[in-house]
């Protein structure tokens, strides 16, 4: 166990490391990217289509949902190479092969931790004073990565025996974004409510909601958001360990 762990930091360490090294800004377009998102976004729903113009800063409620939606598709992005990319590691010695994908969730929510800290002094500069409700935000940002690391079991093994897993990964990943409540608001009356019905069944859908309404409205979240980011972390973890487990043998002999 304590073996599985310290690979585990290492990995993690070895992922931070060799992401950015050459890089002079680091870590920073880890907040970069989202920021260079929102301007865009903040652009089309505001002066094109002004579907933000109803929501107060909405610069910075785009930030409060595209800071967890970039962690979430980054890390089943970077999940769905880990196997195929440290293939003479599993094939030399044995170890966890699960460290492999959970590995590259932890990096990544370690870049989506420090992006927050500058996204909550931010919120705060322009009013948003974070209410008790923010203590609960740890807890969301566990299950959240918990439930990231079952998809990213999933998709490392599917991506050994089918390459078009990690092409087809981006195209589902674009139409997800847009079904999931990162760039607009429940129960504002912006959606239909049949849509919202729909939407409210996506597993990151209770994810969402949480972060919007601790970090950007300071209000505790609607007890639907966390059953459902709770019932989907569970489903989706476990699913991800049996498969994992099942198929670890095969994939070896894959490799």
């Amino acid at each position: 166990m304590t073996g599985g762990l310290l690979l585990m930091k290492s990995l993690v360490e070895k992922d931070l490391k060799v992401r950015y090294k050459r890089s002079f800004l680091g870590f920073l377009w880890f907040l970069l990217k989202p920021l260079f998102s929102m301007v865009v976004y903040t652009i089309v729903f505001t002066k094109i289509i002004r579907f933000g113009g109803a929501i107060e800063h909405f610069s910075l409620f785009l930030l409060t949902g595209l800071l967890p939606w970039n962690f979430f598709a980054a890390s089943l992005s970077a999940s769905a190479k880990t196997l195929l990319d440290n293939q003479k590691l599993i094939r030399s010695i044995y170890f966890p092969r699960v460290a492999l994908p959970i590995s590259s969730v932890i990096a990544n929510a370690v870049h989506m931790l420090m992006a927050m800290v500058v996204l909550e002094g931010l919120l705060i500069a322009f009013g948003h004073i974070p209410g008790i409700s923010i203590i609960t935000l740890p807890i969301a940002i566990v299950l959240l990565a918990a439930m990231t690391s079952g998809f990213a079991m999933m998709i490392s093994v599917g991506n050994v025996y089918y390459r078009d897993v990690s092409q087809f990964l981006e195209v589902i990943l674009l139409a997800w974004f847009y079904a999931s409540p990162v760039i607009y608001p429940l129960g504002a009356g912006l959606i239909p409510a049949r849509m919202e019905a729909v939407i409210k069944f996506n597993p990151v859908a209770g994810a969402m909601e949480i972060f919007h309404s601790t970090m950007y409205y300071g209000t505790w979240p609607e007890l639907w958001a966390w059953i459902s980011l709770v019932a989907w972390t569970a489903v989706i973890l476990v699913a991800g360990l049996l498969i994992f487990k099942r198929m670890e043998p095969s994939v070896v002999k894959e490799l």
